[in-house]
C-alpha cells in the first residue's frame, strides 16, 4: 500500500512539472523520510480525491494525455511544443528547419490534393530567392541572420494566432450566399471580380501558390496577362478555386492605418459586409500573406494559417526595423494595404461564425436594414443556426 501511494504521489509530482507548473514547498528529497507508519498512510489515503469526483487537471497520467489528444478545435493553432533544433539541416535557416518538424503528420489543410506540397516547396524556395534581404535586415539591427529569422518568425506567429479570419462581402451579393447558394463563388464561376477580372492570369497564380489545376507550364514566371492556359484548367474544380478574405486582430475586422473603424476598412471596395468565419474552420482550410499574393506569387508565397511562415511576410524598404514597428494584423504600416487569406476546399455558411455591419464602414441606413432583412430570412430558414448580426 505504501509503494502504491508513493507511486502515485511521485506520478503526479511528474504530470505536473511535465506541464510547467511550479511546485510549491518541494524541498526535500523524493523518498521516504524514514519508516512509514499506518497513521501515515491513513492520512496520506485521505489526502486523494474522492471516488466519482472531477479530477483536477493537473492530476491526469501521462497515460490520459496519450489516450485523449486534444482536438483541433481545443489546440490552439500555431506553436506546439517539440524538440527544438539547433542546426540548419538541408534548409536555409535553423528557424525553417524546425518549422518543417512535423510538418507532415501536424498540419492539416484543405483543399486540392497538391496543396502543402507545393505550399512547402513555395517556402524553400522563396528563403534561398531572399536570403540578401534577410541578410540586410540583420544588418539593420546589429544582429545575425539566424536571430533575425527567429525573431520575424515569431513575431508572425503571434500576429497570426491572435487574429479572426475575415471576408469583406458586397451587399449586393450577401443574399446570394446566404439565402441562395449557400457559399461564395470565385470569378471562376461569376465572370465579375471586385479586384483582378482575369481568371487566366489568376488560374496561373495559384497553380504556382497551391498547385490548383497544375500543368506542366506552372512554373512559368507571371510577367504579363497574356498566358496560354489550357482550358480544362480554367474549367475544372471551379467550385473548389481558393475564395479570398483578409485577417485581423480587431473585434470587427478593421484593418486601417488606424486598427479600427472608423475609417472604413482598406478592404471595403472588396465589400462593406465583414464576415467573420470561425477560428477552427480556418485554420483547417486558410493560407495566408501579408499582403495582395497575386502580384508577388511565389516571391513571398502563402502559408498555412496554422503554422504561419516568415516568408508570407514581404520585407519592404524598412528592412529589419519593421520588427519593432509591428503592432497587429489590423493595424497595416508595414508597407502594405491589407493581409490576405486564401479559403480552400470552399466556403459556405457553415464556416461562419458572425456578421458585422456599420454605416462607419460604407454602408447607408438602407443598407443596414437591407442587411436585417436577408438575415431575418436566413434564420427563418435555418433556426437552428448560431450566427449572428453584429452592427457596431
Amino acid at each position: 500500500t505504501v509503494e502504491r501511494l508513493a507511486k502515485e504521489m511521485l506520478e503526479r509530482f511528474r504530470v505536473r512539472f511535465k506541464k510547467g507548473e511550479k511546485i510549491e514547498h518541494i524541498e526535500e528529497p523524493t523518498s521516504l523520510p524514514g519508516p512509514v507508519t499506518t497513521e501515515d498512510v491513513r492520512i496520506v489515503a485521505e489526502e486523494k480525491p474522492e471516488v466519482g469526483s472531477e479530477p483536477r487537471e493537473t492530476e491526469k497520467s501521462d497515460t490520459t494525455e496519450l489516450s485523449e489528444p486534444k482536438t483541433t478545435e481545443n489546440a490552439k493553432p500555431i506553436k506546439k511544443e517539440r524538440e527544438r533544433k539547433t542546426d540548419k539541416g538541408s534548409f536555409e535557416s535553423v528557424t525553417t528547419n524546425n518549422y518543417f518538424e512535423g510538418w507532415d503528420e501536424e498540419i492539416e489543410l484543405e483543399g486540392n490534393p497538391e496543396i502543402k506540397e507545393q505550399v512547402g516547396q513555395n517556402i524553400i524556395r522563396a528563403e534561398k530567392m531572399n536570403q540578401q534581404r534577410y541578410e540586410n535586415a540583420a544588418a539593420d539591427l546589429g544582429i545575425s541572420i539566424e536571430e533575425f529569422k527567429a525573431r520575424l518568425q515569431a513575431k508572425i506567429e503571434d500576429m497570426v494566432e491572435r487574429a479572426d479570419f475575415f471576408i469583406a462581402t458586397q451587399l449586393g451579393v450577401l443574399e446570394k450566399i446566404m439565402n441562395v447558394d449557400g457559399r461564395w463563388k470565385s470569378q471562376f464561376e461569376t465572370g465579375t471580380s471586385q479586384g483582378t477580372l482575369n481568371p487566366r492570369y489568376r488560374a496561373v497564380a495559384e497553380m504556382r501558390m497551391f498547385g490548383f489545376n497544375k500543368t506542366k507550364d506552372s512554373e512559368m514566371p507571371i510577367a504579363t496577362y497574356d498566358i496560354n492556359v489550357p482550358e480544362e484548367s480554367l474549367t475544372t474544380n471551379k467550385e473548389r478555386r481558393p475564395i479570398y478574405g483578409y485577417f485581423s486582430d480587431e473585434e470587427h475586422g478593421a484593418i486601417n492605418y488606424e486598427g479600427k473603424i472608423p475609417p472604413p476598412t482598406n478592404v471595403n471596395w472588396y465589400g462593406t459586409v465583414n464576415v467573420k468565419i470561425k477560428k477552427e474552420r480556418a485554420v483547417k482550410k486558410a493560407t495566408i500573406t501579408f499582403h495582395d499574393s497575386l502580384d508577388p506569387t511565389n516571391d513571398w508565397p502563402p502559408t498555412p494559417a496554422a503554422k504561419p511562415h516568415f516568408t508570407s511576410f514581404r520585407l519592404r524598404y524598412s528592412g529589419g526595423e519593421i520588427l519593432n514597428k509591428l503592432k497587429g494584423p489590423s493595424v497595416v504600416n508595414w508597407g502594405e494595404s491589407y493581409t490576405e487569406v486564401q479559403f480552400h476546399g470552399g466556403l459556405t455558411m457553415d464556416d461562419v461564425e458572425s456578421i458585422h455591419i456599420s454605416t462607419h464602414n460604407g454602408l447607408y441606413p438602407d443598407d443596414i436594414e437591407e442587411v436585417r432583412r436577408i438575415f431575418k430570412k436566413y434564420k427563418e430558414q435555418h433556426p437552428e443556426s448560431t450566427i449572428q448580426l453584429i452592427e457596431f
